[in-house]
C-alpha cells in the first residue's frame, strides 16, 4: 500500500531486482484524503473506534508463494491501517511474510507493530527506509537485505 507513492517506489525497485510478482493494496477510492495531516486524523479516529478502511484489492491465490513481501507506509510510528487491513485478509497464510516500509523521519517500532499485528504468521525482518533522514534507501542495501531473505 503506498498513498503517497514513497512505498510504491520501493516496491518497484524490490520487483526489479527480484522480477517477483508485484500488486497494489488498494482502500475504497477516497477513503483517505490527499493531505497527510488529514490522513493523519483518520487514521487515529479509525484506531481508537477499531475500523479498518475496506481493502478492494482481490488477492491472488496466496499458497502458491513461499514469501510475501508486504509493503506499507509509517504513519504515527505504526503500521498503515490498510496492511493491518491486509493482515487479517493474509492470517491463514502458510508462507513466510516479510514487511518493509517507507517513513518520513522515524519508524518508531515498526517491525515489532508488524509483528504484533501478525498473528499466527511467520514474520522476517523486514527493510525500512526513511526519507529525510537515515536509514535512507540505496539500491546496495536493498540488495543486502533481499539475500538475506
Amino acid at each position: 500500500y503506498s498513498q503517497f507513492g514513497n512505498t510504491a517506489k520501493l516496491a518497484s525497485a524490490i520487483h526489479r531486482q527480484t522480477g517477483a510478482d508485484i500488486l497494489r493494496l488498494q482502500v475504497s477510492q477516497g477513503y483517505f484524503p490527499d493531505d497527510m495531516e488529514e490522513t493523519d486524523r483518520i487514521f487515529k479516529s479509525d484506531n481508537q473506534n477499531g475500523r479498518l478502511p475496506q481493502i478492494i484489492t482481490e488477492l491472488p491465490e496466496l499458497h502458491y508463494y513461499d514469501t510475501i513481501l508486504v509493503g506499507g507506509p509509517v504513519w504515527d510510528g505504526k503500521v498503515s491501517s490498510p496492511i493491518v487491513g491486509l493482515l487479517r485478509m493474509i492470517r491463514d497464510y502458510q508462507g513466510k511474510v516479510v514487511p518493509f516500509s517507507t517513513g518520513w523521519s522515524d519508524t518508531d517500532n515498526y517491525q515489532a507493530n508488524f509483528v504484533a499485528h501478525a498473528g499466527k504468521l511467520k514474520i522476517a525482518d523486514g527493510y525500512h527506509v526513511l526519507t529525510h533522514t537515515t536509514p535512507k534507501y540505496s539500491p546496495s542495501s536493498l540488495a543486502s537485505w533481499l539475500r538475506k531473505l
